[in-house]
């Protein structure tokens, strides 16, 4: 086996237990162990960027649950459900029935019908909780159903099904619970999963510890990086190719193992050739390994950058985001 492919290989399982990825973690297994241990059951959401941890998350809890068989009926205690683009009323619970492994009916059938032929296979299942990924689809511009629709839809399984729900997405999805008061008032607060900051040394500090954990997977494959940066510069860069976000920084380094064609050091120019083969943050506003020096304030330009294609706004806090502000408003990069 070549060296890049066991690298890939490794990289592909590599990941990285930081604070933000464990906390959220931790409070949707206590969920599922609550409702275990007979408690009531609960809604939870979780809202972040994209490729922030948010499907990995909802599969690693998913698995701590897998199905069985009891006197010959399949068992399947916990869902794992991906709301596709485009979701009809309909396909709703064929998503879920199918996830259950049930034959969806060849005839069109009613929404109603399906809906009880929903319910009836959650409970000959056991089910006790389904993970939505993906749900902001929902609510994005042209989807096919209307928010106060697909939140009905969500309090109606609630209530009938008494399954406990997690509902995953990007933060457009609090749209779905604005419009439902009832359904609001059934969930808790959303989790927040975002990237981490780089103006707030702890949450620095904490990036330069998830990097520095993919940058060992490289040394234990004799693939060191070798340029005449320090380590400070070289934490910049890589934070301008992910703003802070662990799954861009991931598949950053997935990029630059594409580059590795034998054991030895990588120099500055495969990791700028890695850099031009990644979706880079804000549309590449700010090249990585391009320039000598990364101010901090550019580095926070390219985050809120980043951040309002998905309608988060940071508040103004720190110095550089001040200035990171007022440079994001007149959309200006120095040279």
């Amino acid at each position: 086996m070549s060296v890049q492919l066991e690298l890939r290989r490794a990289l592909d399982v590599t990941i990285v237990p930081h604070p933000a990825f464990v906390t959220q973690s931790e409070r949707l297994t206590q969920l599922l162990q609550d409702h275990k241990n007979g408690l009531a059951p609960g809604v939870e959401v979780i809202i972040g960027p994209s490729r922030i941890g948010k499907s990995e998350i909802l599969q690693r809890l998913a698995s701590q649950y897998p199905e069985r068989r009891e006197n010959g009926r399949l068992i399947k205690p916990v869902l794992f459900v991906s709301i596709p683009p485009g979701t009809a009323p309909k396909d709703l619970p064929i998503s879920v029935i199918q996830a259950l492994g049930v034959p969806v009916p060849r005839e069109r059938s009613r929404a109603a019908v399906l809906a009880e032929m929903m319910l009836q296979k959650l409970k000959l299942a056991q089910t006790m909780a389904i993970l939505f990924d993906e749900t902001s689809h929902l609510v994005e511009p042209g989807s096919k159903m209307q928010p106060t629709h697909a939140s009905d839809w969500f309090k109606a399984l609630f209530d009938k099904a008494s399954v406990s729900i997690v509902m995953a997405g990007v933060p457009r999805l609090t749209r779905l619970f604005d419009s439902n008061p009832q359904f609001r008032g059934r969930s808790r607060r959303p989790l927040e999963l975002m990237p981490y900051r780089w103006d707030r040394a702890d949450e620095r500090k904490i990036f330069a510890g998830c990097a520095q954990a993919f940058l060992k997977v490289f040394v234990g494959h004799a693939c060191p990086i070798q340029t005449s940066m320090n380590t400070d510069s070289l934490m910049r860069h890589l934070y301008a190719v992910s703003t802070g976000n662990i799954g861009l920084l991931s598949n950053y380094f997935k990029a630059l193992a594409r580059e590795v064609r034998a054991p030895g050091p990588l120099d500055l120019q495969a990791l700028q050739r890695a850099s031009e083969h990644v979706n880079l943050p804000a549309h590449g506003l700010l090249p990585p390994f391009s320039r000598d020096h990364m101010p901090d304030e550019l580095l926070m330009q390219l985050l809120m950058t980043e951040l309002a294609t998905y309608e988060i706004v940071l508040p103004i806090d720190s110095p550089q985001t001040a200035l990171a502000a007022h440079r994001h408003q007149v959309s200006a990069v120095p040279v």
